[in-house]
């Protein structure tokens, strides 16, 4: 089975962080725990979600940390604050 995290269409900053972190703990865990059991630094599950590490072992951690969070949730939390977002951008210009 092919690593559905791989397809979707997200961009590390500020939102993806706030929908992996939220959709971790719907799952019961946190992001910190996340690291401890993956031995991961936090520090460097942060820059991933962010884009600031965004070379082969970014992406690859970025990618399981998706794929522990549920990709079809991160994809629709993902869409619909992009939306919102959006909307609020456009009503901000009105």
């Amino acid at each position: 089975m092919k690593n559905k995290a791989i397809h979707l269409k997200v961009s590390p900053g500020a939102i993806l962080n706030e929908v992996v972190v939220g959709a971790m703990r719907a799952r019961g865990m946190s992001l910190r725990e996340w690291c401890i059991e993956n031995e991961v630094s936090p520090t460097c599950a942060r820059q991933a979600l962010y884009g600031m590490s965004g070379g082969d072992r970014g992406k690859a951690l970025l990618e399981s940390m998706i794929e522990a969070a549920g990709p079809e949730v991160v994809e629709v939390a993902y869409s619909k604050r992009m939306e919102a977002e959006s909307a609020n951008l456009n009503g901000a210009a009105a």
